[in-house]
């Protein structure tokens, strides 16, 4: 701070000092009003605030609290003093105040929605942005970002329709939106309507051509329908050029070429996606592939690491009964 600048502050502070002071001794001041006394200590804050002044400036805006506590800035500032002290169950009794006594404060919920999202309590989470989406709408009916962000969480939470409904409000404003049309995509792929997902991530290819995770949706698309294999290598191989420390597309590329029957390439794109990543679906893809090779142990190998992930996956399961089934009755078969 410049040196006028904190002379100025030391003048506030000693004037704030004189004003806040509630001793009946001051003849004045009992005649201070609680919201002018409360105005005071917030003042008094902000002038600790400036001078970098931390627990000064706590202390005056709980004391400013203490005479008014209707007023939302008060206890806004407070609050994310508690959020950078991590002192987050306080802060959050703040924002709630602000919410409650102050509505159409905005600032208070988007605060509640980030410390909800870090709790990964998505629900609540999405309940704020919710307040915040109609509290935008009112005034800035084309604020994409609120949506955007909505449809996220209701995507973690796969609430898949909901999703969907904020995202194409998004692609209503801006059908030129890169970002939402992709999510779009991807809400779509998940809820199984490949027609709606590669559409979408058509556009998003269209708007951006190098859109790395577009062309590795694409074209893992293409590969789980075995369809338009050849392109899909195409994009995919593309999306690793630009990205190619990323586990994911190797994963897709070993998957499309499996798809076309090219099964030592496929293993070698598959074990280098596996030394970037540890997934189920990666384990599943490895493990089918050494069956196709016929290197049955790798095959039961691979498919039981996936199963470690996520134990719950009765396709796997059933995989490795069959596979082991075949192995026995093969071998007694060869034995007699």
């Amino acid at each position: 701070m410049l040196l006028g600048q904190r002379l100025y502050a030391l003048r506030m502070v000693l004037f704030l000092s004189l004003l806040a002071v509630t001793s009946p001794s001051y003849a004045w001041g009992s005649m201070l009003d609680s919201k002018a006394q409360g105005l005071a200590h917030y003042i008094l804050a902000v002038c600790h605030d400036l001078n970098g002044e931390n627990s000064q400036a706590i202390s005056e805006y709980q004391k400013s609290i203490k005479f008014n506590g209707w007023e939302p800035a008060p206890r806004l500032k407070l609050g994310a003093y508690y959020l950078r002290l991590t002192k987050i169950s306080q802060a959050t009794v703040q924002f709630k105040t602000v919410a409650r006594i102050s509505p159409q404060e905005p600032q208070a919920h988007y605060l509640l929605a980030l410390i909800y999202s870090s709790e990964h309590k998505y629900d609540l989470a999405a309940s704020e942005y919710e307040i915040i989406l109609k509290l935008a709408s009112r005034n800035d009916q084309g604020n994409t970002d609120v949506y955007l962000y909505l449809g996220q969480l209701y995507y973690a939470q796969q609430k898949y329709p909901q999703a969907i409904e904020q995202f194409l409000k998004v692609t209503e404003f801006n059908p030129g939106n890169a970002s939402a049309l992709f999510l779009l995509g991807s809400v779509w792929a998940d809820s199984n309507d490949h027609a709606k997902a590669i559409e979408a991530f058509r556009k998003v290819l269209r708007i951006e051509p190098e859109h790395t995770e577009a062309l590795n949706s694409l074209g893992y698309m293409y590969a789980e329908d075995g369809v338009h294999l050849d392109e899909a290598i195409r994009m995919i191989s593309k999306a690793i050029e630009i990205d190619p420390a990323n586990g994911a597309f190797y994963d897709s590329l070993g998957w499309a070429l499996y798809k076309k029957g090219m099964y030592a390439q496929a293993l070698a794109a598959l074990q280098k996606a596996e030394t970037y990543i540890k997934d189920e679906i990666l384990y599943d893809h490895i493990g089918d592939d050494y069956k196709a090779l016929k290197d049955y142990r790798g095959a039961c190998q691979y498919w039981q690491k996936s199963l470690d992930l996520n134990p719950r996956q009765t396709l796997i399961q059933q995989k490795i009964r069959e596979l082991k089934k075949w192995i026995a009755s093969h071998f007694n078969h060869r034995l007699n």
